[in-house]
C-alpha cells in the first residue's frame, strides 16, 4: 500500500542536521506515513515580513496537492498560520505543535536575550539560553550544544527567531475557518496560553505533564492524539 505523506515544517534550528531530533518522534506514524520535512530556514532573504511569507504561501502552495497532512514546529507552525488561507477548502489535517501566535513580554525578553548573545557571537551560551526553556523540564541533552559553524547557526537563529518576534498571528486565528489542532505544553515556560490565541475553528490542546516539546515529554498522549486526528480527517 502506497503511504500518504505528511510536509513537516521545523522549528528554527542552528543547521538543519538538528531537523533529524526533530522528526525522529513522529516515526510511529512511519507504518501509514511518510515523513519529509521541510526547514523553515530554507528562505532567509533579507526582505520584509509580508515578502517573506508570500514566498512561503508561492512555496507551500505547490505542496498541497501533493501531501496528505501538514505539521508545523513553532516557527515552521508560524509560518503555517500564516499561510492559513490557501488551505480554505483543503480538508487536510494540519497540526501545530508549540506555536506562539504572538510574543508576549516573557517569549519577547528571552528571544531577544537569545538574539543578543548570537550578535555578541556567544553561540553556545545563546543555545543553552533557548534550550533551557525549551526542553524544560529536562535537562539539555548534550547534543544540543555539539560544535557547529558558528557563523551559519548565529545566521539562522538570529532570522527565525527575530521574524518570530515580529509576527502577530491574533487575526489570522481568530478569525480564520481552516480547521486545525495545536499542541503546547502544560509546563511550557515559553509556549503557552499566555501567547497562543484559542481558534476560533479547530481545538486547542495542553498536553499534560509536557514541556515546549511535547512529543518528546508525552508522547502516549500526543500519539493518541494525533492518530485520531489523522483517522477523523479520513472520514
Amino acid at each position: 500500500m502506497k503511504k500518504k505523506k505528511i510536509l513537516v515544517l521545523t522549528p528554527d534550528t542552528p543547521h538543519p542536521s538538528y531537523i533529524d531530533l526533530v522528526v525522529s518522534p513522529l516515526t510511529f506514524l512511519a507504518d501509514e506515513y511518510a515523513i519529509h520535512p521541510l526547514d523553515s530556514l530554507s528562505i532567509m532573504e533579507d526582505i520584509p515580513l509580508s515578502s517573506f511569507y508570500s514566498l512561503w504561501a508561492q512555496k507551500l502552495e505547490a505542496y498541497i496537492p501533493n501531501y496528505d497532512a501538514f505539521f508545523g514546529f513553532s516557527f515552521g507552525g508560524v509560518i503555517l498560520q500564516q499561510c492559513f488561507s490557501l488551505f480554505a477548502g483543503v480538508k487536510k489535517p494540519i497540526v501545530l505543535f508549540s506555536t506562539p501566535t504572538f510574543a508576549d513580554i516573557t517569549l519577547k525578553n528571552t528571544l531577544e536575550k537569545v538574539i543578543t548573545q548570537c550578535k555578541n557571537n556567544q553561540l553556545d551560551l545563546a543555545l543553552n539560553t533557548l534550550y533551557q526553556h525549551v526542553y524544560y523540564p529536562n535537562a539539555i541533552p548534550e547534543y544540543s550544544l555539539h560544535q557547529l559553524d558558528n557563523t551559519v547557526a548565529i545566521d539562522r537563529v538570529i532570522y527565525g527567531l527575530q521574524r518570530v518576534l515580529a509576527t502577530d498571528s491574533t487575526a489570522i486565528v481568530s478569525s480564520c475557518t481552516v480547521n486545525h489542532l495545536h499542541l503546547i505544553g502544560a509546563h511550557s515556560h515559553l509556549v503557552n496560553t499566555d501567547n497562543v490565541v484559542p481558534p476560533q475553528t479547530g481545538t486547542l490542546l495542553q498536553v499534560p505533564a509536557a514541556g515546549m516539546r511535547v512529543l518528546r515529554d508525552n508522547p502516549h498522549y500526543c500519539q493518541k492524539v494525533l492518530w485520531e486526528a489523522l483517522r477523523h480527517a479520513e472520514q
